[in-house]
């Protein structure tokens, strides 16, 4: 070997070492987007999957009862399932309602007549448009003072085409005039 060539040994870490590594406190778990959607992607999945297995389990079910001749339970096991969809319904239709008296609250009362029958989405951006509007702050432009005419440049800021400019001489000229 070459005095300029030195050989240079790296330790090479074993797979026990990198598996008993300890984690440090300061480190953040964070999931990568693509690894998250993933996992919720197969959730979403399963779940529509576990609900439609149930609702085929049931049907099996209420077939076989009524192939028994147990109709009285099926009949019962529907009435139960009916009045929780009534609370459900009525949960529902209350909040509906009031979202809709709240949302017409907020308009005024000649046009609270006319949104009555509209839909409680369009009702919520009609809504917040109005309110968009009603927030939205007009500018004044004050850099003008209120006059209708700029001031011309002073006679030795003008350049050789505004000097031959004849509607440029007419405001320059019409400012030394007596109002």
């Amino acid at each position: 070997m070459n005095e300029s060539q030195t050989d240079v040994k790296q330790e090479s870490k074993s797979a026990e070492d990198v598996i008993n590594q300890q984690v440090n406190e300061d480190v953040k778990h964070e999931v990568p987007y693509s690894r998250f959607k993933e996992v919720n992607d197969k959730l979403k999945s399963s779940s529509s999957e576990n609900d439609s297995l149930s609702s085929e389990i049931n049907s099996m079910k209420e077939d076989i009862l009524i192939k028994e001749g147990k109709k009285d339970d099926v009949i019962v096991n529907l009435k139960a399932e009916i009045s929780a969809m009534k609370k459900d319904n009525d949960t529902l239709s209350s909040y509906v309602m009031d979202e809709r008296d709240r949302l017409l609250s907020a308009l005024p009362e000649d046009k609270r007549e006319k949104y009555t029958n509209v839909d409680l989405v369009a009702l919520r951006d009609i809504v917040q448009e109005r309110e968009e509007l009603l927030n939205k702050k007009v500018g004044v432009d004050r850099s003008r003072g209120g006059t209708s005419m700029n001031p011309p440049k002073a006679f030795h800021e003008m350049s050789m085409e505004d000097k031959s400019d004849p509607a440029t001489w007419q405001n320059y000229l019409s400012s030394f005039k007596r109002k």
